[in-house]
Parts: C-alpha cells; structure tokens; sequence
C-alpha cells in the first residue's frame, strides 16, 4: 500500500461524496495503491450516514465511527491505527484542503528524502479571531514547550511510515498529529497551498475548545508551565521587599505613609491569585497523570467499515 488517506470527520456531511470524488480522480491519476480511511467524530449531522454510503460503494475506503464525541486529534489517531500505508496523509473533510495538491506533497516527500512535508497554508479562509488566536496559541505553545512552531500548518501533511510508527507507539493522551511530528524533528520540508473555501458549514472549534485545546496541548509537550508560578512567586517577593524599603525610608525620613489598607488588599489579591494559579497548574498537570493511570481508551468505536479488527 502506497498511501493511507485519513481524514477526520465532523459538520461535513455534504462534502463526503465531492471529497471522495477529487480523492478517487487524484490518486488513481498517481498510478498508487491507497486507501481512503473516514473517521466520524459523532457529529449528530448525518455525516456517518454519507461516510457509510461511501464505504459500501468503494471498498478502498475503511470506515470509523465512535460512539461519541471525541475530538479531532482522537479521529486522526483512530485513523493512523488503521492506516497501512508507506505514506499518511490527514486532511480536513470539508475540502479547504485541495486534494488536487497531494502529488505535489508525494513528490518532495519521496525526491527529497523527507520524512514529513508539511503544508502551510496559504490566504486562510479563516476570521481575523480565529486567526489571531491561532496565532497567539502557537506563540505561547512555542515558548513553553521550547518547540518551534508555525501557526501557519494544518492538519494538511505527508509523513513516512516510520513517523507514524512512533505516534501509534506514543502514550500521551494529546494526541495532536502535526505537533508531535514537529516534535519528532525528522527530516522534514514545507510547501505552501492556498487554504480553500469550506465547502459547508462553519469551524466548529469555539474559543471555550480552542483554549481547553492550548492547555491540554501545552501541558502535554512541556512540564516548563510549571516554572511559571516560581517566577512569580520570585517577582512577589521582590516586589514585597521593594515595598518595605520604600516604607522604611518613609518611616525615618518622615514622610507620612498611607494607612496600609489599599496595600494589604493588594497583597491579599495578589497572592491569594498567585497561589490559586499555581494549585490550578498543578492539577492539570495531575489530572493527567489521573488520565493515564485509568488506562481507558482514546476512543471506542461504534460501528466500521472494510477495516482491520486487530488495528482498532
């Protein structure tokens, strides 16, 4: 098997039938074998019923449907299990992702001898928000995890086999594809497309997911948020003995000194914030550990379709 299609879906159902269309005239064009593997995220749009129609014409197409609302990074995940595959590409399902373009990202990946190309995009189709929280989730991610990454990549890319291998290997519950393939830091290239049109609907990613999103991934790749609440706390104590030395010089220069009520709310404030900050963090950090010790998996799969029992 040459290459492995996965592709999550969710809020698309009308653009099954274009997707698989472009897909099937794409790759049949390249002259590969493949398989085109749809993961349906519980979307409670008729999107199982489109991907089911799908499989059942074409049995190149594996089909997945979970049993409730999982997530984009837990589809991709189900996805990869079940790929076969030399080469994986995810992609979007509602066609911002041209599949015109993947022999474009099969050429570098084989002529270049690059285990990952990944895709820029290009002109996003996207609100000036959005845009600016993705911008700004990727900085803040970048520094805390000491990771360099683009805001610019999608879930649009190529990867070997070999790469692959490790993510299905990976224990952690954030399972964020592109993340963890930059984290790998194998050879890899960029190309960079123009990012289409949705063909239906909206993003379904609001600003509550997006940020629950930023700190699962955050405190998934990196423990470095920690250190936070020590530099504060090392900030606070500078603060406290600037502030006593200005008291102090006030005191035997004879300045007369404020009552002390608006700075003892302050420090109440300020500290009462500060410890609430740090417990916060580290309970994220040990629901984690909570997480992982129950052992239970990533998703459950409700019905499938052409696919490898042994894979789900």
């Amino acid at each position: 098997m040459d290459i492995s299609i996965v592709i999550p879906v969710y809020g698309c159902p009308g653009a099954i039938p274009e997707l698989h269309r472009r897909l099937v005239e794409t790759l049949e064009g390249m002259g590969v074998s493949f398989e085109i593997i749809m993961v349906d995220d519980h979307d409670g749009m008729g999107s199982w019923e489109q991907v089911k129609a799908v499989a059942l014409k074409d049995k190149r197409v594996k089909a997945i449907s979970f049993t409730k609302n999982n997530g984009q990074d837990k589809a991709v995940s189900a996805g990869v299990n079940q790929a076969c595959g030399d080469w994986i590409i995810p992609m979007d399902c509602d066609l911002q992702d041209a599949p015109e373009k993947i022999p474009i990202l099969y050429d570098m990946a084989i002529s270049g001898g690059n285990d990952v190309v990944f895709v820029r995009r290009q002109a996003r189709k996207d609100s000036l928000m959005t845009r600016f929280l993705s911008k700004t989730f990727h900085k803040v991610f970048s520094y805390f995890t000491e990771i360099s990454f683009d805001y610019e990549l999608g879930t649009y890319l190529i990867c070997s086999k070999r790469a692959a291998d490790l993510y299905r290997e990976s224990k952690d519950r954030g399972r964020d594809f592109t993340m963890f393939l930059v984290w790998l830091g194998f050879k890899h290239d960029f190309v960079e497309f123009e990012h289409e049109w949705r063909y239906e609907g909206k993003t379904s990613y609001t600003f509550k997911k997006k940020w629950d999103y930023a700190i699962k991934m955050m405190t998934t790749f990196s423990n470095r948020i920690l250190y936070v609440p020590i530099r504060v706390g090392g900030l606070a104590v500078l603060a406290s003995i600037a502030y006593l030395i200005y008291v102090l010089v006030g005191y035997f220069s004879g300045i007369s000194n404020p009552e002390g009520w608006n700075s003892i709310i302050f420090a109440v404030f300020f500290f009462g914030g500060a410890i609430l900050s740090t417990l916060g963090i580290i309970g994220i950090y040990i629901g984690n550990i909570f997480d992982m010790t129950k052992q239970r998996p990533l998703y459950v799969i409700q019905e499938s379709i052409n696919c490898d029992e042994n894979d789900e």
